[in-house]
């Protein structure tokens, strides 16, 4: 227990009471006295030497020193929080990984971790719970709803995290064997495909799979049995096109964030208010995770966070019978995997490459793009997909 306790202590209360800059210090003191062999016990009482412990900042003050402003949410408190503990925790892990079994990386990115996406899993995950009990508690009906409320939530929950999951697979088979570009193509496809036909088969079983999609001057149009095979396409080519997005700072959570925003519109403009607790979670998550991620970026999101933020942008609009959005609304990570694609069609077809470089961010900073105009025109792209999305319900 008094492990447990340590371990706990090393996690949460090292980023509550110090900077970034100390947090850094502290976590590797701990980390690098295990490796020395020293019991936990001792090596989380060194990490827990933090100058002037007595006079420890309360967490809204915490909160306010990060983010330099007042009216945060819990969800951004937790996603600052998480931020500020694995950001140095994850610098330390990427050092011990041996010379011979990493990317070739920039300057700028050398030392940037990338597994932040777990921040945006777990902060999600623990204020959608408390949003959806606080609503359920205020109005009951909720709970017996004819449409399914509670369990559209659910299963778009389970798909958001499968697929976050793969992602976090995808990362430690960068960190840990020499597949440099993390799992092979053919496990990933199959995982991918996996969490998305179980996506498929939840909503099927509890009568929720749409079977047609709303086209903008053709009205809706029935597609029978296709649907479940084109849902499955949409949700693993999103989940590939979101990987390949992840490189430049700060660029996929904030096409993300007004992802997020025009879902949380969507919804209450169809009819589906109380399953927007679920953007608007991700929403808050992703304002406070870009205080880690905007350029120079501190953490990334991996492909743990981009896949994760991939199911929720594939599964939620699937989860109440407008899969269709998903095109609109993913639109910057549809222009970086479709970029990719055309460059490896070009290549194998002519010899030579169509794009001096791939994918869309890639190819921005070859024509001399520095990172922060990179982060705003990729966000350009997320808004305009924002605006498609809005028009396209009308």
């Amino acid at each position: 227990m008094k492990r447990f306790a340590a371990l706990f202590l090393m996690i949460v209360l090292i980023p509550l009471v110090c900077t970034a800059e100390d947090a850094e210090k502290q976590v590797r003191a701990g980390i690098e006295n295990v490796m020395d062999g020293l019991d936990f016990d001792q090596a989380a009482d060194i990490a827990l030497d933090v100058p002037g412990w007595p006079e420890r900042r309360t967490l809204e003050q915490t909160v306010q020193a990060l983010a330099g402003g007042e009216g945060f949410s819990a969800d951004d408190v937790l996603t600052a929080a998480l931020g500020n503990f694995m950001a140095p925790l994850l610098q330390e892990l990427e050092r011990f990984r041996p010379q011979e079994q990493q990317e070739p990386q920039t300057p700028v990115q050398s030392r940037v971790p990338a597994l932040g996406g777990l921040c945006l899993m777990v902060s999600t995950l623990a204020a959608v719970g408390v949003g959806w009990t606080a609503a359920c508690i205020a109005q009951p009906t909720l709970l017996g709803s004819e449409s399914q409320l509670m369990t559209r939530l659910l299963i778009a929950l389970f798909g958001a995290q499968a697929f976050g999951a793969i992602g976090l697979a995808d990362d430690a088979a960068r960190l840990r064997s020499r597949a440099q570009l993390g799992l092979r193509r053919l496990p990933r496809l199959a995982l991918e495909a996996a969490a998305a036909a179980a996506v498929l088969v939840l909503l099927a079983v509890n009568g929720c799979l749409p079977t047609g999609l709303q086209l903008p001057g053709a009205g809706y149009v029935e597609l029978g049995g296709a649907a479940p095979v084109l849902w499955g396409l949409v949700l693993v080519a999103l989940a590939e096109c979101a990987r390949t997005a992840d490189g430049a700072d700060g660029t996929v959570c904030g096409t993300a964030f007004a992802a997020m925003l025009g879902l949380m519109m969507l919804e209450t403009r169809l009819g589906w208010f109380p399953l927007a607790v679920l953007p608007a979670a991700l929403a808050g998550a992703l304002l406070a995770f870009l205080l880690w991620n905007f350029p120079p970026a501190k953490l990334r999101p991996g492909s743990c966070g981009c896949l994760y933020l991939a199911g929720v942008l594939g599964c939620v609009p699937l989860c109440i019978g407008y899969a269709e959005l998903s095109i609109p609304l993913a639109l910057p990570f549809w222009a970086e995997g479709g970029m990719v694609l055309l460059q490896i069609l070009y290549h194998r077809i002519t010899g030579r490459p169509l794009f001096r470089a791939a994918p869309l961010h890639r190819w921005l900073e070859a024509r001399g793009a520095g990172p922060v105009t990179v982060f705003y025109w990729l966000c350009a792209l997320g808004v305009c997909g924002l605006a498609l999305a809005l028009a396209f319900v009308r």
